[in-house]
């Protein structure tokens, strides 16, 4: 999100900066660290007529106020003002605009914002894979795939293209052409954690215990604390519980006394 932020304080330098703030940086800076303040005082920014730039930089404080709806409402509004910017900039908004429509939980207009962005800036792999995970999301997996498609044609070595179309097929039953895609991510970054974990539960699945106990163990060790790491070693005590209750079944019985 800083880099988003730096990008769009560079690229829009076109739009006048005015006063209450010295300019779009500090807005952006005030926005992100203490969005309930800066909102009050973009308010007054605009009120002294900042216009497009502090209706912007409120777009950015309701983000990250997390106030999901209103920000989604206020980008879709601002970039309506911008037409006169380049498609990389209008693209990175609407991409804001689609995050800030996920996380209020509505997938149509996140959906929406998003192939908005696609459409201005096409060969941007991550616009492709916000969609995806939207329309995963939703269940609608071949959806989900075909965004997926199109990023690994645009870049090859899009680990999390890779891994979200594992995902995708993972769903659909489709475990060989899955596997691929773990390896092909694995390939590219050999400890990736959520490969690993992903590599481990298929092979349980498989019921290659052995080969997802390894998968799993690499895991635990590169994602630590982190999710991933979590998952793995929860899989790891569930694996070893359920070879210890299946060693006592196979177990002969005890002779009657």
């Amino acid at each position: 999100m800083v880099a988003c932020l730096l990008f769009l304080s560079v690229t829009l330098a076109a739009i006048p900066a005015q006063a209450q703030f010295a300019g779009r940086d500090q807005c952006l800076a005030k926005a992100e660290a203490a969005p309930d303040f800066a909102l009050a005082e973009i308010a007054l920014w605009e009120k002294n007529g900042a216009g497009t730039d502090a209706r912007l930089c409120r777009a950015f404080a309701l983000l990250f106020q997390g106030s999901w709806t209103e920000a989604g409402t206020a980008f879709e509004a601002v970039i309506a003002e911008m037409k006169g910017e380049s498609p990389d900039v209008l693209a990175n908004l609407w991409a804001r605009a689609g995050l800030s429509w996920q996380e209020a939980d509505e997938p149509g207009k996140a959906e929406a914002a998003y192939g908005e962005a696609i459409r201005l800036a096409p060969r941007d792999v991550s616009y492709r894979l916000d969609r995806a995970t939207v329309r995963a999301g939703q269940e609608r997996f071949w959806d989900a795939i075909a965004d997926l498609d199109a990023a690994i044609v645009a870049d090859p070595k899009s680990v999390d293209a890779h891994l979200l179309r594992a995902e995708a097929r993972r769903e659909l039953a489709q475990d060989a052409d899955a596997m691929q895609d773990v390896a092909a991510a694995l390939a590219l970054s050999p400890e990736h954690p959520d490969a690993l974990l992903l590599q481990g539960n298929l092979l349980a699945e498989r019921r290659d215990y052995a080969g997802a106990r390894a998968a799993w163990t690499r895991a635990r060790q590169s994602g630590g604390d982190a999710a991933a790491g979590r998952a793995a070693a929860a899989n790891l005590e569930a694996l070893a519980k359920f070879e210890q209750e299946s060693a006592v079944t196979r177990s002969p019985a005890a002779p009657r006394q």
